[in-house]
């Protein structure tokens, strides 16, 4: 399995779209680092650390989607994965290999994205106070987690379509779906945990204030709130986590691969 790591990885450093997704960490370790250190000089808080350190989560499994079904939907479209096979590779260990390329490649752009923001963090450290040790490190763990759990989704889906286009529009398409759903359910999970004054208007049309008292959300919207992976990232950001947070990411990915081995092994590869 290692040689099937290492062919991986001498491929990726020769894909275009790496190099382009490496590039692209670059402007968005930047902004990150800049947007912390604006909010810090608005008189934010400890808090504001989570954005340079955490925020790459947000986007990453865009980026992700977008690298992982060009550089292995090529293994299908050009048959290297039936080579893999024909040549004495077992499923498991292809399969796997995938895995643990995709994992490297992950935490490779996510260090490319905290490098490129570093030289403000001492600048930071000199106008804000540092978060508290405990907070960040389960925030950074549950951000290396949720890469994880990207990875393993990306790579179950790349090991089972076969066609490169609809791979790509499938993943891109995925990724895309669990943002927006983590928006909605954020909001309303703030909607219904939020307290302070609202404005309505009663049966006369008249605008009345009223104060509501804060209040608590459904178990199935607190479920996915801790669940879904851009909440995750989010509160990440913003150094809100929770211990269920990671539990959660690494069970998504350990369920993920156990599915995708289990219908990797059934597949027919042509």
């Amino acid at each position: 399995m290692t040689s099937l790591i290492r062919s991986h990885l001498a491929r990726l450093w020769k894909s275009p779209v790496f190099l382009l997704a490496l590039a692209a960490m670059v402007p968005m370790g930047l902004g990150l680092s800049g947007s912390a250190a604006g909010d810090i000089q608005n008189g934010a808080g400890p808090a504001a650390w989570g954005q340079p350190l955490c925020g790459p989560g947000l986007l990453m499994g865009v980026v992700l989607a977008a690298v992982f079904s060009l550089f292995f939907g090529a293994e299908h479209a050009g048959g290297a994965m039936r080579n893999k096979l024909i040549a004495g590779h077992g499923r498991v260990s292809v399969y796997l290999a995938a895995l643990a390329a995709s994992l490297l490649a992950a935490l490779t752009l996510y260090l490319v994205c905290l490098l490129a923001g570093a030289p403000r963090l001492g600048w930071m450290l000199q106008n804000a106070p540092a978060p508290d040790a405990k907070t960040l490190a389960l925030s950074l763990g549950g951000t290396a987690l949720l890469l994880t759990a990207y990875c393993a989704l990306c790579v179950t889906l790349c090991m089972l379509v076969q066609r490169r286009a609809a791979l790509a529009v499938v993943l891109i398409l995925l990724m895309a779906a669990l943002l927006f759903a983590s928006i909605q359910v954020q909001d309303a999970y703030e909607t219904a945990t939020a307290g302070g004054m609202q404005m309505m208007i009663d049966e006369a049309g008249q605008k009345q204030w009223v104060f509501h008292e804060p209040g608590q959300a459904g178990a199935l919207v607190t479920f996915l709130y801790d669940a879904l992976p851009g909440c995750q990232a989010y509160r990440y950001m913003e150094l809100d986590a929770s211990p269920r947070m990671p539990a959660y990411s690494a069970a998504l990915a350990v369920l993920s691969t156990a599915v995708g081995l289990i219908l990797f092994k059934r597949k027919d590869i042509r």
